[in-house]
């Protein structure tokens, strides 16, 4: 049986539906991810599971217990958030053990596993420091070894990498699947980067709206991405519409208003339907001027960026379309100038097509 489990949940703020009748499973042991824009209702979702909301219809499960009515602090559940919450005027061990001291818990036991949780975050050496001496990601390991020594088994991460430089983030994010993971514990971290979420997750679930779009491994919401939002959301993409004029071995082939002939190998669909054509930037490649056109565009190079490992080009096509274009600097046969003619192309299997009726 799941760990958590939501079912139909829904809650409002007046007129605001911040959640939509959500449903989702959470394993034992797992680390899931809330990923989503600003207003999806990640955060809301996380503070339903920890008891500080409650819901307006539907019902939270903890190992298949109701959890209406339970307040936090009988839930176990930590919270880090991506503001520290550290006590100023308290050092580290003063802040990790607020909460069984508050709680009056012997303080043996407390000492120790206090001592226990500084060791894994990696701070055994600095007990006596200041918030204020302290480094971002130091202070967040603080937070997170407080939200630890409370007992929790389950964690609520909201933005705890907000607030980090990019290296620190990257360094803190594989520590804290190291120790979520070694101490048994479950984990929910809500994030919008879709970056952080695929490096640390065992699962992912995209919101949007206060709805869940897709559930799924990192690999599997990338690859088979189930909406046009989703897909959108995980990347860089150019979109066309048009419809399909031919479906057989296996292709699908949509032409748009344009004039543009894409081929699709990843869904088959019927002749007459009305779509959209997706295809990432990383998914296409920049080929000296053809005379291809079926899953071929022609245009110029209108700009070009550096990003770290990879050339980003901006190319404006024949009819005043832009489409964008990421190449791995490894992989890249020739850097192409502004101006240069060009054609782009890309594989039947890299192109993506949705329902007409489905929108941004």
């Amino acid at each position: 049986m799941p760990e958590i489990r939501l079912e139909g949940v829904t809650k409002r703020f007046g007129e605001v539906v911040a959640v939509r009748d959500l449903s989702l499973e959470i394993r034992d042991g797992e680390y899931f991810t809330l990923l989503g824009p600003i207003g999806s209702g990640k955060t809301t979702t996380l503070m339903l599971i920890a008891g500080l909301l409650e819901p307006d219809e539907g019902e939270i499960y903890f190992d298949g217990r109701p959890m209406r009515g339970v307040p936090p602090e009988d839930r176990r559940v930590g919270f880090v958030f991506e503001t520290f919450a550290l006590f100023p005027h308290y050092n580290v061990w003063e802040n990790v053990c607020y909460g069984p001291r508050v709680r009056g818990e012997d303080p043996e036991a407390t000492r120790k596993v206090a001592e226990e949780m500084l060791e894994m975050v990696l701070l055994e050496d600095r007990p006596d420091a200041l918030p204020d001496e302290l480094s971002g990601g130091m202070k967040q390991r603080v937070a997170l070894a407080r939200a630890l020594t409370s007992g929790a088994r389950i964690l609520l991460l909201d933005e705890p990498l907000g607030a980090l430089d990019a290296k620190i983030r990257t360094a803190l994010a594989h520590d804290l699947r190291r120790i979520v993971k070694d101490l048994g514990l479950t984990a929910i971290h809500v994030t919008n980067s879709v970056e952080e979420a695929m490096t640390i997750s065992d699962r992912i679930a995209v919101l949007h709206r206060g709805s869940v779009e897709q559930v799924g491994t990192p690999r599997e919401v990338y690859e088979n991405p189930r909406t046009l939002f989703v897909m959108d959301f995980m990347g860089d993409i150019n979109l066309f519409s048009g419809e399909v004029t031919r479906a057989d071995g296996g292709f699908t082939e949509v032409t748009t208003p344009e004039g543009f002939t894409f081929r699709s190998s990843r869904r088959t669909m019927s002749p007459g339907s009305e779509v959209h054509v997706v295809v990432r930037a990383e998914d296409a490649d920049i080929l000296p001027r053809t005379e291809e056109t079926v899953n071929n565009l022609h245009g110029i190079v209108k700009e070009k960026m550096f990003l770290l490992g990879f050339m980003e080009y901006l190319i404006e096509l024949e009819t005043k379309q832009e489409f964008i274009v990421e190449v791995p600097l490894m992989m890249s046969e020739r850097i192409w100038e502004v101006g240069e003619a060009v054609s782009i192309t890309f594989a039947p299997e890299k192109v993506y097509l949705f329902e007409k009726e489905e929108s941004l």
